[in-house]
């Protein structure tokens, strides 16, 4: 039966591959068959992510490619919601990137990566999480670069640079991991590549942590390594940022999950639960301070990307620590909320990004008024920011809910700082919502497809909030 479900996944991730790849050879120039292409390619790939998902909750871990890639349940509900993310944001995006010089290329790229975060989320070998990090990596510099305007141009010039130096970290990680495991099959991937308990000294291990943590640290855009997000994801076309933003992002969290989850050892764990603490404290901070500052509305979901991650941070420093000290099963269920509050971001990232991107920039007062002009779509917008800041029911509020609940438990300054923060958060969420219902001489109005997907966000966080703690138990042992 496992056999069957891996050949059915299987073929349809094949088959999301290739629509991503026929749609420049079919399409030519049309957005409208290129679309319709890239609809295939996500639906295949949420077919073969909710499958994977399903055979991890209620059979174990899924494995393919004779062990290269491995899903478990928190790995693979990360990879069905960078699924979920990805229809909304196509939905959202619709045929308006016709507009684009290479437009075509967005269509293609979009099951591209989505290919790629499914085997890095699930990556079980040292170089297979090369050589999916180099292709999302390489898809999502060009998605941003796609618009074309001039502001993308110098968006995608920098995110090159930093993923280069980013890509070279793990490269230099990979080079120590075969190092320290010597010649064997072990050697190749074949065992948990962050599994450092092998290594024949502290020193090496230290240094292949670190090396990892800064090249994941690059992706996610932590402090002291987020440098370039700002001008990422604030400065570029909205709706290129969504892909990357919300949905490419999902790959490296899985990631750094099951980092932390395989190298916690009891010698280990209150050493990097530190670390991880220390960096989701100037985190979190930094990215709400900054946003604090910013008056733009796409600038304030940039830096409050950076906030999220912190409290990401927050959960896996107590992952990392439980691990150590009180077994698998409470460090699981801290991996289990970092897992769905992954989801509540990509949920609200996707679409917020994506609108602003096709209203032609982000100012928060260019969707004044809106709550008159197009009350479903401002409704919409209220409700993911406030699943971003965590607003009960909503999926947001589960998400930070069980990742403090798992924090606490480690330490409770941290849950106390990660709380301070959130609240801080409320300022400028609730000023963006406020301007919605601001009086404006000119009422806005979202395209079509923008409002649909936004309102199909806010209904899908509202109704897995109200799911929530049913699922979150089904997420660890």
């Amino acid at each position: 039966m496992a056999l069957n479900v891996v050949g059915a996944v299987l073929g349809l991730l094949y088959g999301t591959l290739a629509s991503g790849i026929l749609v420049p050879v079919v399409s030519g120039r049309k957005a409208e068959p290129a679309a319709a292409l890239a609809w295939l390619g996500v639906l295949l790939y949420n077919a073969a992510a909710w499958a994977t998902l399903a055979e991890a909750v209620t059979k174990g871990p899924l494995t393919i490619y004779s062990g290269l890639v491995v899903h478990d349940p928190f790995t693979s509900f990360l990879a069905a919601s960078a699924g979920l993310a990805a229809v909304i944001a196509l939905l959202s995006i619709g045929t308006s990137a016709a507009e684009w010089p290479s437009h075509p290329a967005l269509y293609s790229l979009l099951p591209i990566i989505l290919f790629g975060t499914y085997l890095m989320a699930g990556a079980y070998n040292a170089v297979m999480v090369l050589a999916v990090w180099l292709l999302v990596s390489v898809a999502s510099y060009v998605v941003i670069a796609l618009p074309g305007d001039a502001a993308s141009r110098g968006a995608a010039v920098r995110y090159i640079l930093t993923g280069a130096v980013a890509t070279l970290f793990l490269a230099f990680w990979v080079a120590v991991h075969a190092i320290a495991v010597g010649s064997t099959p072990r050697s190749l991937g074949l065992a948990d590549p962050f599994d450092f308990s092998g290594y024949p000294s502290g020193g090496l291990t230290a240094v292949a942590l670190t090396l990892f943590l800064a090249a994941v640290g690059f992706k996610l855009g932590v402090v002291p390594f987020h440098w370039w997000l700002p001008n990422v994801y604030a400065r570029a076309d909205g709706r290129a940022v969504s892909v990357v933003a919300g949905i490419a992002k999902l790959g490296f969290v899985a990631v750094a999950g099951r980092l932390v989850y395989s190298a916690a050892t009891p010698q280990n764990a209150a050493g990097l639960a530190a670390i991880l603490a220390g960096l989701a404290v100037v985190t979190m901070t930094y990215g709400n301070v900054a946003a604090l500052t910013s008056r733009d509305l796409q600038g304030i979901l940039a830096y409050s990307s950076i906030a999220q991650i912190g409290y990401i941070l927050t959960a896996l420093a107590a992952a990392a620590y439980l691990r150590g000290v009180a077994g698998d099963a409470a460090s699981l269920a801290a991996l289990a909320a970092v897992a769905i509050h992954g989801l509540a971001y990509a949920l609200s990232k996707a679409p917020l990004f994506a609108a602003l991107g096709g209203e032609g920039g982000g100012e928060a007062r260019r969707l004044r008024g809106l709550l008159r002009s197009d009350p479903a779509s401002a409704i919409g917008i209220a409700v993911l920011l406030f699943s971003l800041l965590g607003v009960p029911p909503l999926l947001g509020f589960w998400g930070k809910l069980y990742m403090f609940m798992s924090a606490v438990k480690y330490s409770i300054p941290l849950t106390l700082i990660a709380l301070l923060n959130s609240g801080v958060s409320a300022v400028y969420y609730v000023a963006a919502v406020r301007e919605l219902a601001s009086p404006a001489p000119e009422a806005p109005r979202l395209a079509r497809s923008a409002s649909a997907a936004i309102v199909s966000a806010a209904l899908i966080a509202l109704a897995i909030g109200l799911l929530a703690p049913s699922l979150y138990p089904l997420l660890y042992p």
